[in-house]
């Protein structure tokens, strides 16, 4: 994925209140938005992961954002934009970058934390031993109860 153009902020009215990495096995992704009433779901079966041939252990990465009120508002913007990859920034500092269709790109979070940093490193390693696929799931807050949008994304590997 060749970009031209620099990353731009998120617009404000979008801005997530926290985020974090997070990760599942294979043969689970499916269940995080198969029966649950999800408002935007963007997951194609050509790419569920056991249909890749993934074995069903393999960790399956994701960044997790809580939106708070702005959550459905996150997510209604976000379809609109066609997600493609959320790629993570493993220097100093890091970041959070989404790539969109048609070049376009914004910086979703940055970081310096050592600890944040490692686990950016090892959403990198996770999305290349599961053939690029990842996730971005948008909830308003981390109860877990709710989400109000999920995408199935795949980085060319």
């Amino acid at each position: 994925m060749v970009h031209s153009s620099p990353p731009q902020p998120l617009p404000d009215a979008v801005l997530g209140e926290t985020w974090q990495f997070g990760a599942v096995p294979a043969g689970d992704v499916t269940s995080l938005f198969e029966h649950r009433p999800i408002p935007i779901v963007v997951a194609p079966p050509e790419q569920w992961p056991l249909r890749l041939g993934l074995a069903s252990t393999t960790k399956i990465p994701g960044v997790i954002i809580q939106g708070g009120r702005r959550s459905r508002l996150l997510a209604q913007w976000l379809q609109q934009q066609q997600p493609e990859a959320v790629m993570a920034m493993a220097t100093d500092p890091g970041g959070l970058i989404l790539a969109a269709a048609g070049d376009r790109r914004w910086v979703l979070a940055t970081f310096t934390d050592a600890e944040v940093l490692q686990s950016a490193q090892l959403y990198q390693q996770r999305q290349q031993n599961a053939k690029g696929l990842h996730f971005l799931l948008i909830q308003p807050d981390d109860s877990g109860v709710t989400s109000s949008g999920f995408w199935l994304l795949q980085t060319p590997t």
